[in-house]
């Protein structure tokens, strides 16, 4: 008996090869900082090249930078071995980027806008002090509220329970990140703020957390948002203390 043949549409075809390419196009960028971390927590390798955010006083681009990363003794993890299991994060660059991003097929090289930098600073967390923030015409805050009236301080930290990040501008708001409950010693606070997708629109480089050991930076892009938000996180960077 002859073997019938099923032949697969070409409009299928098609779709598949744009889903793949949509995709590829939207794939989840890897961020990371310059500095030293856990082995687990870095998968770049010396001499690739990331993009890189550098902002000085006489204003702000997007560069590629060649990054190295070398096998360093962490004090946790090492301790009582001769082990390097720790990795430190550098580029070949007088002056050190916010953030590296790979994989950010959204973004190009060249000048943006920055319109907040600032070291962190734990007197000025953003549950203390909210962020505003002009970018041309357009206004925004960020800061954080509780989920309701009466839901309550924490009692070692100055969050109510459940307390949110939220960013406002007009009649928008948008909650970028939820605390379950008090956490433990939770601090947030704003990185950097501006135009990195070149849109027009505000985008955000935050540090949050749930745990005064745990650090997650998180990238939110304007250009990524979906209809009626503001942003969307495109990139997290979770490193570990102790």
């Amino acid at each position: 008996m002859a073997t019938k043949r099923i032949g697969v549409p070409l409009s299928l075809l098609l779709v598949a090869a744009v889903a793949i390419a949509h995709a590829r196009t939207f794939a989840r960028p890897s961020l990371i900082e310059t500095g030293q971390f856990h082995g687990e927590e870095i998968a770049a390798r010396t001499g690739q090249l990331w993009l890189g955010l550098y902002v000085t006083k006489r204003g702000s681009d997007l560069r590629y930078s060649r990054i190295r990363v070398r096998n360093v003794f962490d004090d946790v993890t090492d301790y009582g071995t001769r082990k390097k299991t720790g990795k430190k994060v550098s580029v070949h660059s007088p002056r050190e980027p916010v953030f590296l991003l790979s994989r950010a097929t959204m973004l190009k090289a060249g000048p943006v806008i920055s319109v907040f930098k600032e070291k962190t600073n734990f007197n000025r967390t953003l549950e203390k002090f909210p962020v505003w923030l002009k970018l041309g015409k357009k206004s925004y805050v960020l800061k954080v509220v509780g989920p309701a009236k009466g839901s309550g301080l924490c009692r070692y930290s100055a969050f109510p329970r459940n307390a949110k990040l939220v960013l406002i501008s007009g009649k928008s708001m948008q909650t970028l990140y939820t605390l379950d409950d008090c956490g433990n010693e939770p601090y947030w606070y704003l990185l950097w703020a501006g135009d990195l997708d070149r849109d027009g629109k505000l985008d955000l480089y935050v540090s949050v957390t749930q745990h005064y050991d745990v650090s997650e930076r998180k990238l939110f892009l304007s250009s990524r948002a979906a209809k009626g938000k503001l942003v969307k996180e495109v990139a997290a960077f979770v490193t570990g203390g102790c």
